[in-house]
């Protein structure tokens, strides 16, 4: 499992080295298939730090009564 004490900026630059990794073509499978994974995970934490950066965001705004941020989801 990941260590969740990794910041944002850790954590991508981890992603971003286990993609040039993977995409060298220079793994055995074996090796791929852990490094996706870890990959996956990584990529799940980036996401998870950023939607919790976003709800803060979100909450300030919302707390000044500020214009909340347009949904992109839609």
């Amino acid at each position: 499992m990941m260590d969740k004490k990794l910041s944002f900026e850790e954590a991508l630059q981890k992603l971003e080295g286990l993609v040039k990794e993977l995409e060298s073509g220079n793994l055995e499978l074996e090796a791929s298939v852990t490094k996706y994974n870890e990959g996956i995970n990584l990529a799940k934490y980036c996401h998870d730090l950023l939607k919790d950066a976003e709800n803060v965001i979100v909450k300030m705004v919302k707390d000044d009564e500020l214009v909340d941020f347009p949904n992109t989801n839609e």
